[in-house]
């Protein structure tokens, strides 16, 4: 459980305040008799989350006014003592620390959650420390603490995120794990198939039952005409002669190719052959002359250079010629497999026994049966891929559903008994009720009004921590705000029953009953109010001028 929070820019009447102590059970966060705002309250409840993982303390004004800074903090497991400090200059990463707070090493915020999984003892695949807590986690600054209607929903408006995550913090995930890829995995398939055939990349002709209907017609017809075509023909001749139209298509194909690459290699022995004829080289008249203008010059230092040139040249040339007679070879091998293509060309020759006009009836038929055939096709792949997601929602909705009804149960029988302890008469308890693994209802039956709201979310969050691996809860004062005072009593008894760590910010502890004030003063860690703000100094407030 976290033990203890310090931090050097906590003050209280012009002095570092001491180290907040924290303790198992209810830890209260009290504000003055006035209710002032604008003290700390909701900051420090973002800084126990910010201990907990949580980055929402780094959206704060904070930083603005009183600069980077560390906030130090400890945790106590069955192995003992942990301390951290986590900067907000580097947010992402933990520093683990000795006793004294003195740096050991660094380690990730992901490698610093494994350690909270670890040390709460929470053995929950599929998920992580900060997914658990989060959504329970309700401050102010976070935007969830009034959300009385979704108050599973965090981070995300959907529905769906909710559950999955409530799935987890319950271990039934594992249920519907495959079966939710299962359905991704169609839709996608499905998606995708669809997506081409908008594209024209696949046969997007027939849409609709009808049209199938009447491309099969069609395709029936067709076949027939070509039967009818083919029947006094000799099946073997128009064979042979099909086969030979199609190896002439190939031949024709390898022609073109072998043509284009015969080209190409022309011109490359081209440029190849031209750099060769094409030499510069220096007379000794260009010397001579070049002596006449610059009298100083060093001739025998442009002799040397131009040896070095003529050398340099020579080199040059016999690489040129390597790779004109490379480019000439090649050049000629294709020659040869052009011209043995032109003559398997030839050998195939021309059929005259089957008119041309029977040919291209033929294949007139043959092409536009095989186009409706590929236009069904792609409709009835279509619908494969619709009937394999159709298949695979129904087999998640009908285990996912069990799953759910499990889960409802046992949240509502728990709110069930928590709402019969806080009232002293028998009064309807919220209930929450999943629909088709995408949404839920959260309710008080016959009863809409605010304060109620708000009261069967807080139960709603200590079932929750009650019957699941969740380690911890936190509520802000804005929780309590719109709740009467009979329910808000019996919420502090709940909370003060409760053996695991919970975090409240409050107010104006005269307006309620003294057993209620008992437990806020008892449970209390940290008191704030006017001019004596957490970090010693309101900077809501205007400064006065001189």
């Amino acid at each position: 459980m976290l033990k203890e929070i310090r931090c050097d820019e906590f003050k209280s009447h012009n002095q570092l305040r001491p180290p907040i102590k924290l303790h198992k059970g209810l830890n209260t966060v009290l504000g003055g008799a006035s209710a002032d705002n604008s003290i700390g309250k909701s900051t420090f409840l973002l800084i126990i989350d910010f201990c907990f993982g949580g980055s929402t303390y780094m959206e704060t004004s904070v930083r603005e006014h009183i600069g980077d800074h560390s906030i130090c903090f400890a945790f106590e497991f069955s192995d003992g003592m942990h301390y951290f400090s986590r900067s907000t200059s580097d947010h992402k990463n933990v520093m683990v620390c000795d006793s004294e707070y003195r740096a050991i090493k660094t380690i990730t915020l992901r490698e610093f959650t494994d350690i909270l999984m670890s040390g709460y003892h929470i053995n929950l695949p599929n998920t992580t420390f900060s997914e658990l807590v989060s959504r329970f986690f309700r401050i102010a600054g976070k935007k969830n603490d009034t959300n009385v209607e979704k108050p599973l929903n965090y981070g995300s408006p959907r529905d769906r995120d909710a559950i999955d995550a409530l799935e987890k913090l319950f271990d039934q995930f594992k249920h519907v794990e495959d079966l939710k890829k299962r359905l991704n995995e169609s839709k996608a398939k499905k998606e995708t198939y669809r997506d081409a055939r908008n594209l024209q990349l696949i046969p997007n002709d027939v849409t609709t039952k009808s049209q199938f209907d009447k491309n099969c017609k069609k395709i029936e017809k067709l076949e027939n005409e070509l039967e009818s075509l083919t029947e006094d023909t000799d099946e073997e001749m128009l064979r042979m002669e099909l086969e030979r139209e199609d190896d002439a298509a190939i031949i024709e194909s390898q022609m073109r190719e072998k043509k284009r690459q015969y080209s190409r290699l022309t011109s490359r022995y081209r440029v190849v052959t031209r750099n060769r004829s094409e030499k510069f080289s220096v007379s000794k008249e260009d010397m001579e002359k070049l002596a006449s203008f610059f009298p100083s010059v060093n001739i025998r230092r442009l002799e040397d250079i131009e040896k070095f040139h003529e050398n340099l040249q020579n080199i040059l040339d016999e690489e040129i010629a390597d790779e004109a007679e490379r480019l000439k070879v090649l050049r000629q091998n294709i020659l040869y497999e052009i011209q043995s293509l032109e003559k398997n060309l030839q050998k195939l020759g021309v059929t005259a026994q089957i008119p041309k006009s029977f040919l291209e009836k033929y294949s007139k038929l043959k092409t536009e049966i095989e186009e409706l055939k590929s236009q069904n096709q792609a409709y009835e792949k279509l619908k494969e891929f619709k009937e394999e997601e159709h298949s695979a929602k129904k087999c998640l909705l009908k285990t996912e559903t069990e799953v759910l009804d499990k889960i409802a149960e046992r949240i509502n029988e728990q709110m069930a008994v928590y709402n019969n302890q806080i009232y002293k008469e028998q009064r309807n308890a919220p209930i929450i009720e999943f629909k088709n693994g995408t949404n839920y209802r959260f309710i008080t039956p016959e009863d809409e009004g605010s304060g109620t709201a708000y009261k069967s979310m807080a139960i709603l969050d200590l079932s929750i921590l009650k019957i699941t691996q969740l380690p911890a809860l936190v509520h802000d004062s804005s929780v309590f705000k719109n709740m009467g005072d009979e329910p808000f009593d019996g919420l502090m008894e709940l909370y003060n029953k409760s053996e695991k760590q919970i975090f409240i910010a409050f107010d104006k502890t005269s307006a309620f009953s003294g057993k209620t004030r008992t437990i806020l003063e008892n449970t209390r860690v940290l008191q704030l109010e006017d001019n004596d703000e957490l970090f010693g100094r309101s900077w809501a407030k205007k400064k006065n001028r001189q």
